[in-house]
């Protein structure tokens, strides 16, 4: 054969062409093998969903939030029908069809016809009108690429009564949003702002449904795959009685000033009133009302949660501490220590007035309680000292947050000797330790801190950990959640001391600067305060407890402040005799007693 009698030269360079073709056919065929497996077997599954993806949309369905109800199954918060018209033009867009819809919804007009041009699915209408939605249900046979959906919003069924308490929910901000995004939330949510509504949102938020739509390759919508319907958020029963609230807010709401009323049970730390006024409409947050915006600017503050961001002098309503602190510690006993009101008391330059200009006369520990008798206070707290008063005011949590389960709360401020010199860089002096004895100076306290101060002078030295939330539960009705009761602090008093402070408290109420919260026939304990402050009219308080029976923690401690309101007792001791009144009325109608234990 001729390849045979070639040269040896010749044979070598074809072997060499053949071995050359050879890799450069093989190398591209095993490079496509090598994809073709990636592709189909390790990537398979992402390119079958991407597919998937491109082959359909997806239109969320928002989920009904979980109820809120309050301590007796009242029912406060729900969700509301809100019904969306959606035009898909899925078939031959019929002008009859197109015209009965302009019939019945004309200010859709320009959704409509930017949905036939785009060919997309547009939502036409949202809360429709009972009316409405009755007629374009009638004339259904008359139209086509129509669908109609039930969704549910929020609504708050008390409006302002509990804006401070559940709070609201809003919509998501940019920066939310690229928070939450991983939890599953869309732009478009609503999310909680503040209140119960944002420190339970995981909760209270449910998961959404969706539309799933089929579409062609170039996007179009062809036919509707499946509906998913919405699973609603878990409902939160609170701690709050919704009567005394009611009753609450009201009272406060006739004195035409801003403040705030907190009720804690001293029995477990339990929040039943929590009223922050001016408030606001939470409903207003849902609707998307432009007149929200004039909440930013209102100088009332209606967005203030004042229960827990106020921050006031407490005046008088203090004095009990100072008391407390100087029996605990020997300074004194209730007959020991008596000093003579002749209206003022001068310490070097300075004097200091009493707010009986003509004085009070000798005065015990008792009558200086009972008439709050600013003189006597005066010589008591500079015999105690400002760190004796310091260590008692951070025993009872003046100075640090109570760790209550809503957002936004403040500390106020504990003074003392450190903390003036590190603040304002000068000295502590006497004239401080005064002015600290009365509930004034550097000294300011949240309406919260005085409920929970006046709760364990109630339950003699428990310091719980007030909270808003008495059960979480599930879609089957499972206790999914329930707080526990918290004891931050239980205080070595001893039962003498308070068994004089509750004595001197009753006789405030009973024949004192309180008396205008006075109930025949009921034992309540209580404090009235008059807070100087530099922007205007007094601060009027009053912390009070009850009703008192022997043997028994009293189950109800409030705290009032009402902001310019003058007198403690003439404005805001009225308002607890309302409030006290009611409760007592509830316990006589009914039995609400197995509701609070």
């Amino acid at each position: 054969m001729e390849w045979e009698n070639s040269s040896y030269i010749i044979k070598h360079r074809a072997e060499k062409v053949f071995s050359i073709a050879r890799y450069v056919f093989l190398i591209p065929v095993g490079f496509i093998l090598i994809l073709l497996i990636c592709f189909q077997i390790f990537l398979g599954q992402y390119f079958y969903n991407l597919a998937e993806q491109n082959r359909s949309r997806m239109f969320i369905t928002f989920a009904p939030r979980g109820a809120i109800y309050d301590c007796n199954n009242v029912l406060l918060t729900d969700n509301r029908p809100w019904i969306r018209v959606f035009y898909y033009p899925f078939e031959e867009n019929k002008m009859e069809s197109v015209q009965t819809i302009l019939d019945v919804l004309p200010e859709s007009k320009k959704k409509l016809f930017y949905g036939i041009k785009t060919q997309r699915i547009v939502s036409l209408s949202e809360d429709l009108s009972r009316d409405k939605l009755f007629k374009l249900l009638s004339l259904r046979h008359r139209l086509s690429g129509i669908l109609v959906t039930t969704e549910f919003r929020r609504r708050y069924l008390y409006n302002e009564t509990f804006a401070h308490l559940i709070g609201y929910i809003g919509e998501l901000t940019y920066n939310e949003y690229l928070s939450l995004k991983s939890l599953g939330y869309k732009y478009t949510d609503f999310v909680g702002k503040a209140g119960v509504e944002k420190v339970y949102e995981s909760y209270l938020r449910g998961t959404h449904g969706a539309l799933v739509m089929e579409v062609d390759a170039y996007g179009n919508p062809t036919r509707l795959i499946k509906k998913i319907p919405p699973l609603p958020g878990y409902n939160i029963q609170l701690t709050v009685d919704a009567e005394l609230q009611k009753v609450a807010r009201q009272a406060l709401a006739a004195t035409g000033k801003n403040g705030a009323i907190v009720g804690i049970d001293p029995r477990n730390g339990a929040v039943r009133i929590l009223v922050s006024y001016k408030d606001f409409d939470p409903n207003m947050f849902i609707s998307l009302s432009s007149d929200r915006k004039t909440f930013l600017t209102d100088k009332n503050l209606p967005l203030l949660n004042r229960c827990l961001q106020g921050m006031y002098p407490p005046g008088s309503v203090f004095k009990p501490l100072i008391a407390i602190a100087a029996l605990n510690e020997n300074y004194i006993t209730p007959t020991s220590f008596n000093v003579y009101c002749k209206g003022e008391f001068v310490l070097g330059n300075k004097i200091f007035k009493c707010w009986e200009k003509k004085g009070h006369g000798y005065m015990n520990l008792h009558n200086a309680m009972r008439l709050s008798c600013d003189v006597y206070f005066y010589n008591l707290a500079l015999k105690l000292g400002i760190d004796n008063i310091e260590k008692y005011s951070k025993m009872f949590g003046f100075g640090t947050k109570t760790g209550i389960d809503l957002p936004y709360e403040q500390p106020g401020v504990c003074p003392s000797k450190k903390w003036k010199l590190e603040k304002l860089k000068t000295a502590w002096v006497d004239g401080d330790t005064v002015n600290v004895g009365i509930g004034q100076g550097y000294i300011t306290v949240t309406p919260l801190q005085l409920a929970v101060f006046t709760s364990a002078i109630a339950n003699r030295g428990i310091i719980y950990q007030p909270y808003t939330i008495e059960k979480i539960i599930d879609l089957k009705g499972n206790v999914i959640y329930k707080p526990d009761i918290v004891k931050k602090n239980v205080l070595k008093i001893r039962e003498d001391v308070w068994n004089i402070i509750e004595e001197s408290m009753i006789s405030v109420v009973n024949s004192g600067t309180g008396y205008a919260a006075h109930i025949p026939n009921i034992t309540l304990a209580g404090k009235t305060g008059t807070a100087q402050n530099p922007h205007g009219t007094d601060h009027a308080l009053f912390i009070c407890y009850g009703p008192i029976k022997k043997g028994e923690i009293p189950p109800l401690a409030i705290a009032i402040v009402v902001e310019h309101g003058g007198k403690g007792g003439a404005v805001a001791a009225p308002i607890a005799k309302k409030i006290f009144s009611a409760f007592i009325g509830k316990n006589n109608s009914r039995d609400t007693a197995s509701v609070w234990n």
